[in-house]
Protein backbone atom coordinates (compact mmCIF):
# COMPACT_ATOMS: atom_id res chain seq x y z
CA UNK A 1 0.00 0.00 0.00
CA UNK A 2 1.37 3.38 -0.99
CA UNK A 3 1.98 5.64 2.01
CA UNK A 4 0.03 8.90 2.11
CA UNK A 5 2.32 11.92 1.84
CA UNK A 6 2.18 14.73 4.38
CA UNK A 7 2.78 17.24 1.61
CA UNK A 8 0.15 17.50 -1.13
CA UNK A 9 1.18 20.46 -3.24
CA UNK A 10 -2.37 21.81 -3.11
CA UNK A 11 -1.69 24.69 -0.71
CA UNK A 12 1.47 26.22 -2.12
CA UNK A 13 -0.45 28.73 -4.24
CA UNK A 14 -1.83 30.58 -1.23
CA UNK A 15 -5.13 28.69 -0.89
CA UNK A 16 -6.35 25.97 1.42
CA UNK A 17 -9.43 23.79 1.79
CA UNK A 18 -12.09 23.86 4.52
CA UNK A 19 -15.12 21.67 5.16
CA UNK A 20 -17.66 24.26 4.02
CA UNK A 21 -15.62 26.35 1.59
CA UNK A 22 -13.69 24.16 -0.80
CA UNK A 23 -11.00 26.73 -1.58
CA UNK A 24 -10.18 29.78 0.53
CA UNK A 25 -7.24 32.18 0.62
CA UNK A 26 -4.72 31.63 3.40
CA UNK A 27 -4.80 35.40 3.87
CA UNK A 28 -8.48 35.21 4.89
CA UNK A 29 -9.23 36.22 8.49
CA UNK A 30 -11.02 32.92 9.08
CA UNK A 31 -7.86 30.96 8.28
CA UNK A 32 -5.90 33.35 10.48
CA UNK A 33 -8.31 32.64 13.33
CA UNK A 34 -8.09 28.86 12.94
CA UNK A 35 -4.30 29.06 12.76
CA UNK A 36 -4.14 31.22 15.88
CA UNK A 37 -6.28 28.74 17.83
CA UNK A 38 -3.89 26.01 16.67
CA UNK A 39 -1.00 28.15 17.97
CA UNK A 40 -2.84 28.52 21.27
CA UNK A 41 -3.18 24.74 21.57
CA UNK A 42 0.56 24.37 21.02
CA UNK A 43 1.28 27.04 23.66
CA UNK A 44 -0.76 25.35 26.37
CA UNK A 45 0.74 22.03 25.31
CA UNK A 46 4.15 23.38 26.33
CA UNK A 47 2.69 24.51 29.66
CA UNK A 48 1.39 20.99 30.22
CA UNK A 49 4.94 19.63 30.08
CA UNK A 50 6.06 22.11 32.77
CA UNK A 51 3.70 21.06 35.53
CA UNK A 52 3.43 18.03 37.76
CA UNK A 53 -0.11 18.90 38.86
CA UNK A 54 -2.51 16.23 37.64
CA UNK A 55 -5.55 18.52 37.77
CA UNK A 56 -3.86 21.20 35.67
CA UNK A 57 -2.63 18.66 33.13
CA UNK A 58 -6.12 17.17 32.91
CA UNK A 59 -7.70 20.58 32.37
CA UNK A 60 -5.16 21.52 29.70
CA UNK A 61 -5.77 18.25 27.88
CA UNK A 62 -9.51 18.95 27.96
CA UNK A 63 -8.88 22.42 26.46
CA UNK A 64 -6.64 20.94 23.74
CA UNK A 65 -9.35 18.42 22.81
CA UNK A 66 -12.04 21.11 22.78
CA UNK A 67 -9.97 23.41 20.57
CA UNK A 68 -9.86 20.72 17.89
CA UNK A 69 -13.65 20.68 17.71
CA UNK A 70 -13.83 24.50 17.85
CA UNK A 71 -11.46 24.73 14.88
CA UNK A 72 -13.59 22.13 13.12
CA UNK A 73 -16.69 24.25 13.70
CA UNK A 74 -14.99 27.31 12.24
CA UNK A 75 -13.91 25.28 9.21
CA UNK A 76 -17.54 24.42 8.52
CA UNK A 77 -18.02 21.34 10.68
CA UNK A 78 -20.70 20.67 13.26
CA UNK A 79 -21.45 23.14 16.06
CA UNK A 80 -19.11 22.64 19.00
CA UNK A 81 -19.64 25.52 21.43
CA UNK A 82 -22.77 25.58 23.61
CA UNK A 83 -23.87 27.52 26.67
CA UNK A 84 -22.71 24.60 28.80
CA UNK A 85 -19.20 24.92 27.35
CA UNK A 86 -19.02 28.54 28.47
CA UNK A 87 -20.36 27.64 31.92
CA UNK A 88 -17.67 24.98 32.34
CA UNK A 89 -14.92 27.43 31.43
CA UNK A 90 -16.31 30.02 33.86
CA UNK A 91 -16.39 27.45 36.67
CA UNK A 92 -12.79 26.46 35.93
CA UNK A 93 -11.78 30.13 35.95
CA UNK A 94 -13.35 30.66 39.38
CA UNK A 95 -11.57 27.57 40.69
CA UNK A 96 -8.13 28.67 39.51
CA UNK A 97 -8.67 32.29 40.49
CA UNK A 98 -9.48 31.28 44.07
CA UNK A 99 -5.96 29.87 44.42
CA UNK A 100 -4.11 32.76 42.79
CA UNK A 101 -1.54 34.51 44.94
CA UNK A 102 0.13 37.10 42.71
CA UNK A 103 -0.78 40.24 40.85
CA UNK A 104 -0.33 40.88 37.12
CA UNK A 105 3.20 42.28 37.54
CA UNK A 106 4.38 38.90 38.89
CA UNK A 107 2.53 36.70 36.45
CA UNK A 108 5.58 35.61 34.45
CA UNK A 109 8.06 35.00 37.26
CA UNK A 110 8.13 31.20 36.75
CA UNK A 111 8.43 29.21 33.49
CA UNK A 112 4.96 27.66 33.97
CA UNK A 113 3.16 30.91 34.71
CA UNK A 114 5.07 32.64 31.90
CA UNK A 115 4.01 29.97 29.40
CA UNK A 116 0.38 30.14 30.55
CA UNK A 117 0.52 33.91 30.29
CA UNK A 118 1.92 33.59 26.76
CA UNK A 119 -0.96 31.27 25.87
CA UNK A 120 -3.31 33.95 27.23
CA UNK A 121 -1.90 36.51 24.79
CA UNK A 122 -2.38 34.07 21.90
CA UNK A 123 -6.03 33.42 22.71
CA UNK A 124 -6.59 37.17 23.12
CA UNK A 125 -5.19 37.63 19.62
CA UNK A 126 -7.59 34.95 18.42
CA UNK A 127 -10.45 36.90 19.98
CA UNK A 128 -9.47 40.06 18.08
CA UNK A 129 -9.31 38.12 14.81
CA UNK A 130 -12.65 36.51 15.66
CA UNK A 131 -14.21 39.96 15.96
CA UNK A 132 -13.18 40.62 12.35
CA UNK A 133 -14.56 37.27 11.21
CA UNK A 134 -17.85 38.04 12.93
CA UNK A 135 -18.31 41.03 10.65
CA UNK A 136 -18.62 38.57 7.76
CA UNK A 137 -20.96 36.27 9.68
CA UNK A 138 -18.63 33.27 9.68
CA UNK A 139 -18.38 32.81 13.44
CA UNK A 140 -21.24 32.43 15.89
CA UNK A 141 -21.44 35.01 18.69
CA UNK A 142 -21.44 32.19 21.24
CA UNK A 143 -18.17 30.86 19.88
CA UNK A 144 -16.56 34.29 20.19
CA UNK A 145 -17.79 34.49 23.79
CA UNK A 146 -16.17 31.11 24.44
CA UNK A 147 -12.83 32.37 23.13
CA UNK A 148 -13.15 35.44 25.37
CA UNK A 149 -13.82 33.29 28.44
CA UNK A 150 -10.84 31.11 27.56
CA UNK A 151 -8.52 34.13 27.88
CA UNK A 152 -9.91 34.74 31.38
CA UNK A 153 -9.24 31.11 32.26
CA UNK A 154 -5.62 31.28 31.11
CA UNK A 155 -5.08 34.45 33.12
CA UNK A 156 -6.39 32.70 36.24
CA UNK A 157 -4.24 29.64 35.54
CA UNK A 158 -1.12 31.78 35.13
CA UNK A 159 -1.74 33.58 38.43
CA UNK A 160 -2.53 30.29 40.15
CA UNK A 161 0.76 28.80 38.96
CA UNK A 162 2.54 31.14 41.38
CA UNK A 163 1.10 29.12 44.26
CA UNK A 164 3.48 26.21 43.60
CA UNK A 165 5.68 25.92 46.67
CA UNK A 166 9.39 25.23 46.57
CA UNK A 167 10.51 22.47 48.98
CA UNK A 168 11.08 23.85 52.50
CA UNK A 169 11.84 22.64 56.02
CA UNK A 170 11.51 24.25 59.43
CA UNK A 171 14.75 24.76 61.37
CA UNK A 172 15.00 26.60 64.68
CA UNK A 173 11.82 28.51 63.97
CA UNK A 174 12.95 29.78 60.58
CA UNK A 175 12.03 28.63 57.09
CA UNK A 176 15.07 27.51 55.12
CA UNK A 177 15.54 25.80 51.80
CA UNK A 178 16.18 22.08 51.50
CA UNK A 179 18.88 20.78 49.21
CA UNK A 180 18.46 22.03 45.67
CA UNK A 181 16.03 19.73 43.85
CA UNK A 182 16.27 18.68 40.22
CA UNK A 183 12.83 20.14 39.51
CA UNK A 184 13.89 23.54 40.83
CA UNK A 185 17.16 23.32 38.87
CA UNK A 186 15.12 22.66 35.73
CA UNK A 187 12.90 25.63 36.53
CA UNK A 188 15.89 27.93 36.92
CA UNK A 189 17.46 26.76 33.65
CA UNK A 190 14.16 27.19 31.78
CA UNK A 191 13.86 30.72 33.13
CA UNK A 192 17.36 31.50 31.84
CA UNK A 193 16.53 29.94 28.47
CA UNK A 194 13.38 32.03 28.11
CA UNK A 195 15.39 35.15 28.93
CA UNK A 196 18.05 34.15 26.40
CA UNK A 197 15.41 33.55 23.72
CA UNK A 198 14.10 37.07 24.25
CA UNK A 199 17.61 38.46 23.71
CA UNK A 200 18.48 36.17 20.80
CA UNK A 201 21.24 34.28 22.63
CA UNK A 202 22.15 30.60 22.51
CA UNK A 203 23.47 29.44 25.86
CA UNK A 204 24.49 26.45 27.93
CA UNK A 205 23.36 26.47 31.58
CA UNK A 206 24.99 24.21 34.16
CA UNK A 207 23.67 23.82 37.71
CA UNK A 208 25.45 22.05 40.56
CA UNK A 209 24.45 21.11 44.08
CA UNK A 210 26.09 22.48 47.24
CA UNK A 211 28.98 20.06 46.78
CA UNK A 212 29.67 21.38 43.26
CA UNK A 213 28.41 18.12 41.73
CA UNK A 214 26.69 18.57 38.39
CA UNK A 215 22.90 18.28 38.61
CA UNK A 216 21.77 19.62 35.26
CA UNK A 217 23.35 20.59 31.94
CA UNK A 218 20.95 22.53 29.72
CA UNK A 219 22.15 23.28 26.18
CA UNK A 220 20.08 25.45 23.87
CA UNK A 221 19.95 24.60 20.18
CA UNK A 222 22.81 26.34 18.39
CA UNK A 223 24.98 26.86 21.49
CA UNK A 224 28.75 26.49 21.20
CA UNK A 225 30.06 22.99 21.88
CA UNK A 226 32.82 24.45 24.08
CA UNK A 227 30.18 26.13 26.25
CA UNK A 228 29.14 22.76 27.71
CA UNK A 229 32.40 22.37 29.63
CA UNK A 230 32.87 26.08 30.30
CA UNK A 231 29.42 26.39 31.89
CA UNK A 232 30.14 23.42 34.16
CA UNK A 233 33.48 24.89 35.24
CA UNK A 234 31.87 28.24 36.02
CA UNK A 235 29.21 26.60 38.18
CA UNK A 236 31.88 24.55 39.97
CA UNK A 237 34.05 27.62 40.57
CA UNK A 238 31.21 29.69 42.02
CA UNK A 239 30.58 27.01 44.64
CA UNK A 240 34.22 26.10 45.25
CA UNK A 241 35.21 29.76 45.86
CA UNK A 242 31.83 30.78 47.32
CA UNK A 243 31.55 33.81 45.07
CA UNK A 244 30.54 34.78 41.51
CA UNK A 245 33.25 33.97 38.97
CA UNK A 246 33.41 37.62 37.94
CA UNK A 247 34.22 38.52 41.55
CA UNK A 248 36.84 35.77 41.67
CA UNK A 249 38.45 37.22 38.55
CA UNK A 250 38.63 40.66 40.11
CA UNK A 251 39.99 39.26 43.39
CA UNK A 252 42.71 37.38 41.51
CA UNK A 253 44.11 40.69 40.32
CA UNK A 254 45.52 42.12 43.51
CA UNK A 255 42.69 41.12 45.82
CA UNK A 256 42.17 38.27 48.26
CA UNK A 257 42.80 35.72 45.50
CA UNK A 258 45.83 37.52 44.07
CA UNK A 259 47.78 35.25 41.78
CA UNK A 260 45.11 32.57 41.51
CA UNK A 261 45.33 30.96 38.12
CA UNK A 262 44.72 27.51 36.73
CA UNK A 263 44.54 25.21 39.74
CA UNK A 264 42.30 22.50 41.17
CA UNK A 265 42.88 20.11 38.24
CA UNK A 266 42.14 22.95 35.79
CA UNK A 267 38.53 23.19 36.96
CA UNK A 268 38.60 26.77 38.23
CA UNK A 269 37.23 29.12 35.60
CA UNK A 270 37.80 32.83 36.18
CA UNK A 271 35.40 34.01 33.49
CA UNK A 272 32.21 35.92 34.17
CA UNK A 273 29.09 33.76 34.14
CA UNK A 274 29.13 31.73 37.34
CA UNK A 275 27.20 32.49 40.53
CA UNK A 276 26.41 30.64 43.75
CA UNK A 277 22.75 29.85 44.43
CA UNK A 278 21.87 30.98 47.93
CA UNK A 279 18.89 30.24 50.16
CA UNK A 280 18.49 30.89 53.85
CA UNK A 281 21.94 32.47 53.97
CA UNK A 282 23.73 29.36 52.70
CA UNK A 283 24.94 28.14 49.33
CA UNK A 284 22.69 25.36 48.02
CA UNK A 285 24.25 25.15 44.57
CA UNK A 286 25.85 27.03 41.73
CA UNK A 287 24.97 28.11 38.22
CA UNK A 288 27.25 28.53 35.25
CA UNK A 289 26.28 30.17 31.97
CA UNK A 290 28.31 30.21 28.75
CA UNK A 291 27.58 31.36 25.22
CA UNK A 292 27.70 35.15 25.29
CA UNK A 293 30.28 37.74 26.19
CA UNK A 294 31.66 37.77 29.74
CA UNK A 295 29.29 40.62 30.58
CA UNK A 296 26.30 38.82 29.07
CA UNK A 297 27.08 35.53 30.81
CA UNK A 298 27.50 37.38 34.11
CA UNK A 299 24.11 39.03 33.65
CA UNK A 300 22.46 35.67 32.91
CA UNK A 301 24.03 34.06 35.98
CA UNK A 302 22.87 36.97 38.15
CA UNK A 303 19.42 36.58 36.62
CA UNK A 304 19.38 32.89 37.62
CA UNK A 305 20.41 33.68 41.20
CA UNK A 306 17.81 36.46 41.42
CA UNK A 307 15.17 34.16 39.96
CA UNK A 308 15.82 31.66 42.76
CA UNK A 309 15.65 34.44 45.36
CA UNK A 310 12.31 35.69 44.07
CA UNK A 311 11.01 32.15 43.66
CA UNK A 312 11.67 31.45 47.32
CA UNK A 313 10.25 34.78 48.47
CA UNK A 314 6.97 33.88 46.74
CA UNK A 315 6.79 30.79 48.97
CA UNK A 316 7.21 32.63 52.27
Amino acid sequence: MEQTKLYTGYGDKGYTQTLSQKRISKADALIDLIGTLDEFSAAIGIAKTQTGKKDLRKDIEAIEKKMISVMGELAGGKVSVTEDCIRVVEEMTDRYDSGAICDFTQISSTPLSAQLNFARTVIRRAERIGAKVMQTGRIRPLTLVYINRMSDLLYAMARNAQADKAPQIEAEGAVVMQELTLNLAKEISLAVEMRAEQLGKRLVVAITDAGANLMLLHSMTGAYLASCQIAQDKAYTSVALKMPTQTALEESRGGSLDGLGITDRNRLCLLGGGAPLIAGGRIIGGVGVSGGTAEEDTAFAEFAALYLERRLSDCE
